[in-house]
């Protein structure tokens, strides 16, 4: 068996709402098949978008890609969101509310998000899933030999996203530092010994990653450049109690079912977010249109909320990035 972790981000380059990412742990069969193409290793299990327009949310296979391809479709939020249940055994009760999601899945300094004045903990999940359909994901993904599946996520508040902007003269540590705790985290918390590998989407258009790989691990090994090109960035860990490696390649959500499944989530999360800021402030300023967050609506936005800022005595620095 082998451990393969997916990592990736949403909401990176918009200026309104969180910046999330999300890391998902499957114990898998050790075999290449399992790890380059999981989708045809379980055909039972998953399914990727293209054909699954009219695919019913909550029924398997799961339907799990790329977070940008699942937004072209219908209920794409929707399956999303329902990875939490069905592939990581959520449960959450009869009336799910997002502080709850939080308390289980989010890495353990939520200070980078808890102080964001639009967050509102008990925000309803709108997922309707009966116990049954659950358990029986369940015992499907345990007849296919994948018992242990784990995510965590993190949301950092434009405050913060400035805050570190200002420490570090440089917008992509936060994304960074971010891809670096979820690394750290798993590497610290993962049972068991057997292999790792850490699978990634390019961090922006880096394409060495030798040095923020050796500081996430720390003292506990030496890492060692495998291959560094424009196909792939690849690295071993020298010394390690367990077998580690991290394999760095563009467009990683369409090739790993790990880091798709990482990207869904961290989506999921971004629209929560999002879902949150327009409640917010359209509840002070009237006839205000809902946004997306993106660049030229973004804007739109927050001239339109400048006024309420006053108001409210929320600095500029808490609802814009800098960068």
């Amino acid at each position: 068996m082998i451990w393969v972790i997916g990592c990736d981000e949403a909401g990176y380059g918009p200026p309104l709402g969180a910046f999330t990412q999300a890391s998902v742990a499957l114990l898998l069969p050790g075999s290449a098949g399992a790890i380059e193409d999981t989708w045809s290793a379980f055909p039972e299990l998953f399914r990727k978008r293209k054909g699954a327009a009219r695919a019913h949310p909550g029924g398997l296979p799961l339907v799990v890609d790329d977070s940008k391809l699942m937004t072209q479709i219908a209920a794409g939020i929707e399956h999303m969101g329902l990875l939490w249940p069905l592939l990581f055994g959520y449960q959450s009760g009869p009336k799910p509310v997002l502080m709850n999601l939080l308390d289980w899945a989010h890495l353990p300094d939520r200070t980078t998000y808890s102080n964001d004045p639009t967050l509102n903990e008990t925000l309803p999940l709108r997922w309707h899933l009966p116990d049954s359909v659950r358990e029986h994901a369940e015992i499907t993904f345990r007849k296919n030999g994948l018992v242990d599946r784990q995510a965590r996520v993190s949301m950092v508040s434009p405050a913060v996203f400035n805050q570190m902007i200002d420490q570090y003269q440089n917008k992509s540590a936060v994304l960074e530092k971010g891809w670096q705790n979820h690394i750290r985290w798993w590497l610290h918390q993962l049972p068991g010994e057997e292999p790792v590998v850490i699978i990634s989407d390019r961090l922006g258009g880096k394409k060495s990653y030798a040095g923020i790989f050796q500081e996430a691990l720390g003292a506990d090994g030496l890492v060692q450049v495998v291959k560094e090109d424009d196909s792939q960035s690849t690295y071993r860990c020298l010394g390690t109690k367990r077998e580690i490696m991290l394999i760095v390649s563009p467009k990683a959500d369409s090739k790993y079912l790990a880091v798709a499944a990482a990207s869904m989530l961290a989506k999921h999360l971004r629209e929560i977010s999002m879902e949150m800021v327009n409640h917010f402030w359209m509840a002070k300023v009237s006839n205000l249109k809902p946004t997306a967050g993106y660049p030229e609506d973004g804007k739109r936005f927050f001239e339109e909320i400048h006024s309420a800022l006053l108001r409210t005595g929320i600095n500029t620095d808490q609802v814009w990035r800098k960068r």
